[in-house]
């Protein structure tokens, strides 16, 4: 008996081609939009779980509550190591500390060949890091690896970099910032998972004596770590949370606050690290993480997509199921069962599903690369055959096989025999309503897609394109190193002389990094003023307002002062201003980092953060001896001619440096990977959305144009056009349609407004987007209805009259 489903199965298919064609391309395509978006899911929740500690690992976070709310995911050098001593329940503590942005690292050969290259993926860490993280060590002995000074471990890929074949253990790298020679002690292979925790090098904790003073390390106002804690297995997060506001009165005392505004203000947390990567957008994180609200999003894609692949399954499959009255009407007679003709249906079902599947493989193997490089997946081929991917594939190919193939089967099931045998089509079945709602459906979820498509698109373009109160456009950022600072007045003279370079700055941050947190207050205040005591700091020279274009709104810029800074000076922007509440700023006494001087100028806020949020404070300062960058602002035209002339002259004049450089749009349009990805990601499935629809409203007007051949042969010798019949053909699907737009906009208009409001900068809704996304469902559907529709109309109406 099953032999026999495969044959009468194999041979339907193999009758209608073209509506097989349709139900396996839709299906394989929907299947192979599903499997990216799941795999890709289940990558992103994937984090942290090779750890086998993971369970057990927490993140000790720091949230400030009052005049300035922050939380922090940085925490205080000394914090592990008091929790350790006043808390029974942590078994481990792990530090890290990340160096400065940049580090000039070189090898030199036994052949006295140097090799520099700038890193800038390492941290100092304490020897417990190892254990906790259960690091993989290739090279070296773990127990020792980070217990001396001057010692480092190296990722696989950075030692192959330094060493290349050769064993690294041993061999020395060399710190040219610090002049420091640090001893390869290990090698470490990259985690078989993704993890926030990535790094290239770890410098042993007690080599940071080196880089930070003592005073440094003791302060418990400065979050510049990242301060890990692993329980014991019968200590729980709560036991130790509970513990923490003992804990911040003893630890926060020597602040000078009182109990009553450490219990109010300061407040220590415990986060999974599993929540890192999906749920933490703290200040100061380690790397920039994803978001939970984008993993909702492609679930949701998912299930449409899905839905609209088993729609165009049902649709079809319904309305061919009327060709096979007559077998289904007389397997009835000759006594097959209900159960019977359902588990041949759903058979069939299934077997176009395994051909979709197989085909959707075939797909899925094609598109990972682009997908990856698009999304950031993370995954290979080879790296689903595992079995539970594959049982996530059975499982997917099975509940597909279901959903599309139930109704369909039942449907069939129900046929009165009598008339099956008849061979009528009952045009006033109940699947036709079925199907026409199942239209509606899938149109409404592609008017949907197509309008979030343009919303997304338009709030991108408003991230690239927004004036943020400075010129980024024609601007090199150039590392700056020790030789280059000590040379600096060599190259001033240098660039000077170059036509192509407008002007000239050097800075501490780039507008898009982020800015430290610092301590700076006016002066003079009294003690009923609550106002903030730290803000957003940035140290620059005298030419930095001209060279990125920042307005002055009130008094001037910097005055240079050279050899010697006899004078602090400082620039507010609005938004410190205000948050300081200054009548009138310049002249102001102001403190900023124990540096007391006067408020020279007031420049119009600018944005040099992310979009994502409104300008904070910022206070500039007047300080050449700390910074990180040159800004080279080129004239129009001139860009390879200048970068050239840099190289050359750098290499000249600071030979022992490294030339590297990055241009400051390019460093701005970093703060928006995750909303880039995700707007390609939207517009692509969105497209297959839209793609399946269409291919199964073109099935189904083929369909219905080929019931109705004969109608349109007796209309034809009537006189009708050619257009009157098409349009008669497609009238039907159409209103179908305009019905899907008017139940769609309203909804994708709600749900897009919502997502907006995440932004602090954000795009108006106008009249035109509904509009256009509403001609654009119609002009699609009109498209790939009048293909058939006009194909049918224009047959001869002889040939169309001796049709059966």
């Amino acid at each position: 008996m099953f032999r026999n489903y495969i044959k009468i199965a194999w041979r339907n298919l193999w009758k209608s081609k073209t509506f097989s064609i349709v139900n396996i391309t839709g299906l394989a395509v929907g299947i192979a939009g599903v499997l990216l978006i799941t795999f890709h899911i289940r990558h992103e929740l994937s984090y942290e779980e090779g750890f086998e500690k993971a369970d057990r690992i927490y993140r000790v976070t720091y949230e400030t509550t009052g005049e300035d709310s922050r939380h922090w995911a940085a925490t205080p050098p000394p914090l592990v190591p008091a929790l350790q001593q006043a808390l029974p329940q942590i078994e481990a503590g792990v530090r890290l500390h990340r160096l400065f942005p940049y580090q000039l690292f070189s090898y030199t050969n036994p052949a006295g060949d140097v090799k520099r290259f700038e890193e800038k993926g390492g941290f100092f860490a304490n020897e417990e890091v190892i254990s906790t993280f259960e690091l993989p060590f290739v090279a070296g002995d773990p127990a020792s690896a980070l217990k001396g000074a001057n010692t480092i471990i190296l990722s696989e890929a950075m030692a192959k970099k330094y060493f290349g074949n050769a064993d690294p253990i041993g061999k020395t790298i060399n710190d040219d910032r610090a002049r420091l020679p640090l001893l390869v002690t290990g090698v470490v292979k990259e985690f078989g998972f993704p993890s926030h925790f990535q790094f290239d090098y770890l410098v042993s904790m007690p080599t940071i004596e080196r880089y930070v003073d003592k005073q440094s390390m003791e302060n418990i106002g400065w979050s510049g770590f990242y301060n890990y804690v692993l329980l014991r297995k019968d200590a729980s997060r709560a036991q130790v949370e509970a513990a923490f506001p003992a804990f911040a009165l003893k630890f926060y005392a020597p602040s000078g606050d009182s109990e009553q505004e450490i219990r109010a203000n300061r407040h220590l947390h415990l986060q999974p690290i599993r929540d890192i990567h999906l749920h933490s957008k703290l200040e100061k994180e380690m790397y920039p993480n994803s978001d939970i609200t984008y993993i909702y999003i492609f679930a949701v894609a998912a299930i449409f997509i899905l839905l609209v692949a088993t729609v165009n399954f049902i649709n079809i499959s319904t309305a061919l199921a009327f060709n096979r009255m007559k077998e289904i009407g007389l397997r009835k007679v000759v006594g097959g069962t209900r159960g019977q003709l359902l588990r041949q249906f759903l058979g069939e079902s299934l077997m176009v599903t395994l051909l979709s599947t197989a085909v959707a493989v075939l797909l899925f193997r094609l598109i990972i690369p682009y997908y990856t490089n698009v999304a950031a997946g993370g995954f290979v081929f080879d790296s689903m055959l595992t079995v539970p991917n594959l049982a996530i594939v059975a499982l997917l190919v099975l509940g597909i096989a279901l959903l599309a193939g139930l109704y369909p089967a039942w449907f069939v099931a129900r046929f009165n025999p009598v008339v099956s045998l008849k061979g009528k089509r009952l045009s006033a079945s109940p699947a036709n309503l079925v199907r026409k709602g199942l239209i509606v459906f899938q149109f409404t979820v592609s008017v949907f897609m197509i309008f979030g498509t343009m919303i997304v698109y338009r709030q991108m373009q408003l991230f690239h394109q927004q004036d943020l109160g400075f010129d980024k456009d024609q601007v090199i950022a150039v590392t700056m190193y020790d030789q280059m600072r000590e040379k600096y007045s060599v190259l001033t003279d240098e660039m000077s002389k170059n036509s192509n370079i407008a002007s000239f700055s050097i800075t501490s941050t780039l507008p898009g990094e982020r800015f430290g947190n610092y301590s700076a207050f006016p002066l003079h205040r009294t003690e009923q003023e609550s106002l903030p005591e730290n803000s957003r700091m940035l140290w620059s020279d005298d030419k930095l307002l001209s060279t990125l274009g920042i307005q002055l709104k009130e008094g001037r810029t910097f005055r240079r002062q050279f050899p010697e800074i006899k004078n602090y000076e400082f620039i507010l922007n609005e938004a410190a201003v205000k948050a300081y509440r200054l009548g009138n700023p310049v002249g102001e006494a102001f403190v900023a980092e124990g540096d007391t001087g006067t408020v020279v100028g007031v420049v119009k806020d600018f944005n040099f953060a992310s979009l994502h949020a409104s300008v904070e404070p910022l206070v500039i300062q007047y300080n050449p001896y700390r910074i990180n960058y040159l800004l080279v602002k080129v004239r129009g035209g001139s860009l390879p001619a200048t970068i050239g002339f840099l190289e050359s002259r750098i290499r000249a004049v600071a030979p022992s440096s490294k030339f590297t450089y990055a241009f400051l749009d390019e460093n701005l349009d970093k703060l928006y990977v995750t909303e880039n990805r995700m707007s390609k990601v939207f517009s692509g499935f969105a497209a297959l959305s839209i793609f399946i629809s269409c291919l199964g409203l073109f099935g189904l007007s083929a369909y219905s144009a080929k019931l109705r051949v004969k109608e349109v042969g007796v209309r034809k010798v009537l006189g009708a056009s050619v257009g009157n019949v098409a349009f008669l053909l497609s009238r039907d699907f159409l209103l179908l349609v305009l019905v899907a737009i008017a139940v769609s906009l309203p909804l994708a208009w709600w749900a897009m407004e919502r997502w907006l409001d995440a932004f602090a900068y954000r795009i108006a809704i106008g009249w035109e987007v509904p509009v256009m996304a509403a001609l654009a469902a119609l002009l699609l559907a009109v498209a790939t209805i009048s293909f058939q529709a006009i194909k049918t109309a224009l047959l001869n109406p002889v040939k169309n009259l001796r049709a059966d």
